[in-house]
């Protein structure tokens, strides 16, 4: 059952006036000035949510985490909308949320202070707070690390909202920052909604900084491309990805040309093409990447190495195929399925390393200067064909791997003439193979043994 109460606080602020005239509120440094009073609810579960009420004498609001013993959780929808009065707000740590068009149209409202603990912030909350008639030239808004969501139209309109500080992750709408000067910045040189990355805009400086609160690179409706033609013919010598990056969608920077690019640890998922026709020395995959997709990074030309990081459990079909320069490759143990053709023409490839741990492995190799492969005791399945791997001289398949693709050597001596020598255990899926195939079979108890 829900109540009304009235709510007296005793709140203040404190506004320093700067050398050039212009008033600041620091709602964070709020001092007792005069009684305030707020007006709640308190919803099913016993907590209660601010419906509105009145200012202190210098205009001030100060929404509490307590009221009366209960706990205060959030502003109600278009609690204070539009009211000119208010010169000040703070949220205090541990209220939840701001609802839909909280403070929507308090054009006389400095920047607020928003406490941690606050994880949502409603539709159109703060929307055209356009300051009318007052002397502050800038907003500062810094989001709490708590924050969580941010829905669309939030700060639109905002026209004093000149810098912002983001929480590491959170689901911003694309509209969320619309008409304020934070946007209109950002998009000299990006093209960003919300936390969407959707353009760069001809960006040369050698340093590609993407800015830090984007979560996402290339929005399913907008652009698959991220690069223009200018951007496209530039060579950065670093792409700088944020820490709050989580997602990127396919082909998103294909065509780029960067010397050293590292993607960070949030990004589970590499997708296909992501980097594809381009240029990169130096790519570095943090820990927490766990997929890497179909053809997420082939076609790249010079990388010559990459490290796979031991989060990494999946690596799909083609992921490395056409990267030329590639020269030696570790699969670390963790990866539970390697995909088929993964380093086709690779054609500078003389080793792939695959640690103990790894269940199922697919062939390939085609045009690469592989001359040996062995397969870690852990192997179960081995699937694909070897047809096209032309350097190829010996291979090691363990006795555990008791599933083994017939057409592995099938049509090998249609394509290429260089025999190989299959090295395995008595009796094992490796033998009868090699029988199988004419090839010679010797005898060994590990892949060790093998030269």
């Amino acid at each position: 059952m829900k109540k009304n109460r009235i709510f007296t606080l005793v709140a203040c602020s404190l506004c320093l006036l700067l050398g050039w005239g212009r008033m600041i509120c620091l709602a964070e440094e709020i001092q007792p000035d005069k009684e305030q009073n707020l007006t709640y609810e308190i919803n099913d579960n016993g907590e209660a949510v601010i419906t509105g009420g009145t200012c202190g004498a210098l205009n001030n609001i100060v929404i509490p985490n307590t009221i009366d013993g209960y706990r205060v959780v959030g502003v109600a929808d278009r609690a204070f909308a539009y009211r000119q009065d208010i010169h000040c707000l703070r949220i205090e740590e541990g209220v939840r949320y701001i609802g839909d068009y909280a403070f929507a149209g308090c054009r006389h409202m400095d920047t607020p202070s928003l406490g941690e603990g606050l994880q949502a912030i409603g539709e159109g909350a703060f929307r055209d707070n356009l300051f009318t008639g007052r002397v502050v030239s800038r907003w500062d808004v810094f989001l709490p690390d708590s924050i969580m969501s941010i829905d669309k139209e939030a700060f639109d309109c905002c026209s004093h909202l000149q810098y912002i500080r983001l929480p590491q992750y959170a689901d911003i709408d694309s509209s969320a920052f619309e008409g304020t000067l934070w946007q209109e910045e950002r998009d000299e040189l990006f093209q960003i909604r919300g936390d969407c990355l959707m353009a760069i805009n001809g960006n040369t400086d050698p340093v590609l900084n993407i800015p830090y609160g984007v979560t996402r690179l290339a929005d399913e409706e907008g652009p698959r491309f991220l690069i223009d033609d200018v951007s496209r013919q530039i060579e950065y010598k670093e792409i700088v990805l944020p820490d709050t990056l989580m997602e990127i969608r396919g082909e998103s920077l294909e065509g780029i040309r960067v010397e050293q690019i590292e993607i960070p640890g949030g990004v589970k998922y590499i997708p296909i093409g992501f980097l594809r026709y381009g240029k990169v020395l130096e790519l570095v995959l943090s820990e927490g990447a766990e997929i890497i997709g179909p053809g997420a990074l082939s076609n790249i030309e010079g990388l010559e190495t990459i490290r796979i990081p031991y989060s990494v459990r999946r690596i799909y079909d083609n992921a490395f195929a056409g990267c030329g320069d590639l020269r030696r490759i570790i699969i670390p143990g963790t990866v539970e399925k390697v995909g088929e053709n993964v380093f086709d023409w690779c054609e500078n490839l003389t080793e792939v390393v695959y640690e103990e741990g790894i269940r199922e492995i697919g062939c390939g190799y085609a045009d690469t200067q592989i001359k040996r492969i062995q397969f870690p005791e852990s192997t179960v399945r081995i699937h694909g064909s070897l047809a096209y791997a032309g350097n190829l001289e010996r291979i090691y398949i363990p006795a555990g791997a008791a599933e083994v693709d017939d057409e592995i050597f099938s049509l090998r001596e249609k394509y290429r003439d260089v025999p190989i020598t299959v090295y395995g255990q008595k009796g094992s899926r490796a033998e009868e193979l090699a029988i199988q195939s004419g090839y010679e079979f010797i005898e060994v108890e590990s892949g060790d043994e093998m030269p």
